[in-house]
């Protein structure tokens, strides 16, 4: 089954997907994440970028892992021409199945069935 959603996507359930749109749960995150100038990020699951943004803002580097093609294409038109696209990686995969890079701070808002 799928729904839509934000951005005109529909979302694919078999992925687990929620978009994280909510701007205080978005900041929650970022507060406690206490992140540095210095850190890079690998976001597991950045879906349209809605967090990713913040944690540019915030990072030296954000390496965001993202399953779906449809938000991969997403992310690209939202950030790679614009003033965070060279501080922006995309990896088109799974998190679970994919050699990771470096990274020092993981952030993540996960489907709730890999999240164990």
């Amino acid at each position: 089954g799928e729904r839509q959603g934000h951005h005109g996507i529909v979302f694919n359930k078999t992925f687990g997907q929620h978009i994280l749109k909510n701007p205080l749960v978005i900041n929650a995150i970022i507060e406690k994440s206490g992140l540095q100038s210095t850190d890079v990020i690998l976001e597991i699951g950045p879906g349209t970028g809605n967090l990713t943004e913040k944690l540019l803002q915030r990072a030296k580097k954000v390496i965001a892992m993202e399953i779906d093609p449809r938000m991969v294409q997403e992310l690209h038109k939202r950030f790679m021409c614009g003033p965070y696209g060279s501080k922006l990686q995309i990896i088109e995969g799974n998190c679970l199945k994919n050699d990771l890079p470096f990274f020092n701070v993981c952030v993540a808002n996960v489907p709730y069935a890999i999240s164990s």
